[in-house]
């Protein structure tokens, strides 16, 4: 019986798993196609065309646009982590009335749209001479709701005995927090670095508000032109596909070094409780 249940179990993980990498295993089949065979019906190409990825780079911009989003979003990872790293220590140690209460304002401000918070922040960017700039961009992705509640929760687990010892050592708010609040949450903070990076990688409609210009376009509003331009009513879809499949492999190296720290940091989250 036990064998039974772990086997049913493996077969809906297995299932689960399929639905999941279908679409990626469908666009690489497609990325490799010939053009007249898109619409055969066959899944396998007759032929494989992998010089469709050559074209990638040769044909489009797209080497121009990945990195772009690679370089904006490692900058804003830096800002994002820090700022979050000192605002959840903050929440977390002052116990103080009215540190709370700011905790509780900036938590209600996370549950509006961010639609809503694009005119104002366009208006202020337009303002500053920065639209159609990178630096624009940064500016108003500098600070994370939620990379700070996330930080403040791990902080928060902390052993108090820790931080006693080290406050009896002499150590100040800064050594603290580089001695042991971040060593203590290092897997969570390399969570929140991939998470961090994936909405910044994939972050599409407030950054095609901002950039026009195409030298300065992202890999999200660099693909939607492709589609657009190149695989409109399935022209050259196999280019499309393959640029689609070229935009995921930052995202996929990220996870493949990071995913042992991000089974850790959920573990210990899960255990904690």
């Amino acid at each position: 019986m036990a064998r039974v249940k772990k086997g049913l179990n493996y077969l809906i993980l297995f299932l689960l798993m399929f639905i999941m990498i279908f679409p990626y295993i469908w666009m690489f089949l497609v990325s490799i196609k010939p053009k007249n065979e898109l619409y055969s019906g066959n899944i396998l190409p007759s032929t494989f065309h992998f010089e469709n990825y050559l074209r990638v780079f040769t044909e489009t911009k797209m080497f121009l646009f990945l990195g772009n989003s690679i370089y904006v979003s490692l900058i804003i990872i830096v800002f994002q982590v820090l700022s979050a790293i000192l605002a959840a220590y903050v929440f977390a140690m002052i116990k103080k009335k009215w540190v709370q209460f700011c905790f509780v304002i900036i938590l209600a401000t996370y549950m509006l749209p961010a639609a809503i918070t694009y005119i104002p922040s366009f208006i202020l960017i337009s303002k500053m001479n920065l639209l159609d700039t990178h630096l624009g961009y940064i500016l108003s992705e500098f600070i994370s709701i939620f990379a700070i509640f996330f930080l403040r929760q791990t902080f928060v687990q902390v052993p108090k005995e820790v931080v006693y010892a080290a406050k009896l050592d002499g150590a100040g708010h800064l050594r603290l927090i580089f001695t042991v609040f971040i060593p203590y949450s290092k897997n969570a903070i390399a969570s929140l670095i991939l998470i961090t990076f994936i909405y910044s990688y994939n972050n599409y409609m407030w950054p095609s508000l901002l950039i026009k210009s195409e030298d300065s376009m992202f890999v999200t509003i660099g693909l939607r032109r492709l589609f657009m331009s190149q695989a409109g009513y399935g022209m050259d879809l196999p280019l499309a596909m393959a640029a689609s499949a070229v935009s995921l492999l930052p995202m996929f190296i990220l996870l493949a070094v990071s995913n042992k720290r991000i089974i850790n940091s959920m573990s210990s989250l899960y255990v904690n409780k």
